[in-house]
């Protein structure tokens, strides 16, 4: 490839990136982008699911959509060298083992394939599948600067997902003022947009202690009971009012639970405090699969989302108070009616 088509190949996907759309039509400008400057068949942008399990359809370009609805992409079939953070050129899908769909490809015109993993900070979040007409084998140079478009995308992918969450929290915290529904909510809204491990809420009182059971989503009962009986310093020092980053929590010391989180198969962990008016109020944790190292700007936003949380909770909080003060008062007039009341107990005589 000629430097003056290195050249092209960012102006496009850079205008692509830079466009004021949302983050899938942009995965398929740039996947549009890809196969017009690399002369593809198709460009396919999948992310993993929260299990890890299966590979999900975000964007692509070029591919029929009876070929993208073949079913399920399961992540450990689909040449899972590229869920290790590697590229891989598969030259022949007909024939070639680590294709799950061979048949699908050769239907579809498919030769070679080729998957870049999508992947910041040590994390792969899923990849970018190149399709060719004719068998093929990508140059170095090519291979290059793939790859450094791929780690652009993953860049925008995870971006989109921290803000996404804003959204869905938000949206989601107005079907409901129970406190249950509402923690059951935050944790399912963050797991599942993240496509974290899991997420757990625990709701304290200002000197630490629980007042309600850990509302936990993505995380088993015996994990979540290890947890709560004894969360480590790092969780106390979220209560100070600071985000807290587990890079390793298998290793780490702030971290008694330890060989637990090997078992779950926990990677790193995010403690966020929930304050209201600068009282804690409880600790929002994120689990993740794999270890990542949460950016300054991503722990900012998270704080961001759980002081919107806290709000929430303390909204369902004051609404059970409210509504319990209410059914006592209900429940003593219904006492003095009974007992005060004056009105003739027998049939009224007629004149």
């Amino acid at each position: 490839m000629e430097c003056a088509e290195c050249i092209k190949v960012f102006q496009e996907v850079g205008n692509a990136l830079n466009s004021p759309i949302d983050t899938v039509e942009l995965l398929e400008a740039v996947a549009k982008a890809l196969v017009k400057q690399f002369r593809l068949k198709g460009c396919h942008f999948r992310l993993l699911s929260r299990d890890q399990k299966l590979l999900e359809h975000v964007a692509s370009y070029g591919l029929s959509r009876e070929y993208l609805d073949k079913g399920a992409v399961e992540a450990e079939r689909s040449v899972a060298e590229a869920l290790d953070g590697e590229t891989v050129m598969v030259t022949d899908c007909a024939t070639d083992p680590r294709i799950q769909y061979p048949e699908a490809c050769v239907k579809e015109g498919i030769a070679s394939m080729l998957t870049i993993p999508l992947k910041t900070r040590g994390q792969v979040i899923g990849v970018v599948r190149l399709s060719t007409a004719e068998r093929r084998v990508f140059s170095q140079q090519e291979l290059q600067i793939l790859e450094l478009v791929a780690a652009f995308c993953a860049s925008v992918v995870i971006h989109w997902m921290f803000h996404s969450i804003v959204a869905h929290v938000t949206e989601a915290l107005k079907a409901s003022v129970d406190l249950d529904t509402v923690l059951r909510t935050i944790v399912r809204v963050i797991s599942e947009d993240l496509r974290a491990k899991g997420s757990m809420v625990d709701v304290v009182d200002p000197k630490g202690k629980p007042l309600v059971a850990p509302v936990a989503y993505g995380l088993s009962e015996a994990f979540v009971e290890r947890v709560t009986a004894n969360p480590g310093q790092a969780m106390r020092d979220a209560l100070a009012g600071d985000c807290v980053m587990v890079l390793d929590a298998k290793s780490d010391p702030r971290v008694p639970f330890r060989q637990d989180a090997a078992r779950e198969g926990i990677g790193s962990i995010l403690y966020v405090p929930l304050t209201v008016l600068h009282k804690p109020l409880g600790v929002l944790s994120v689990f993740t699969h794999h270890i990542y190292e949460f950016s300054e700007d991503e722990m900012y936003l998270m704080k961001g989302v759980a002081d919107q949380c806290a709000f929430a909770i303390r909204n369902a909080q004051m609404y059970a108070d409210v509504k319990a003060q209410y059914q006592d008062l209900v429940n003593d007039f219904q006492r003095w009616f009974e007992q005060y009341q004056t009105f003739p107990r027998g049939p009224v005589p007629t004149t």
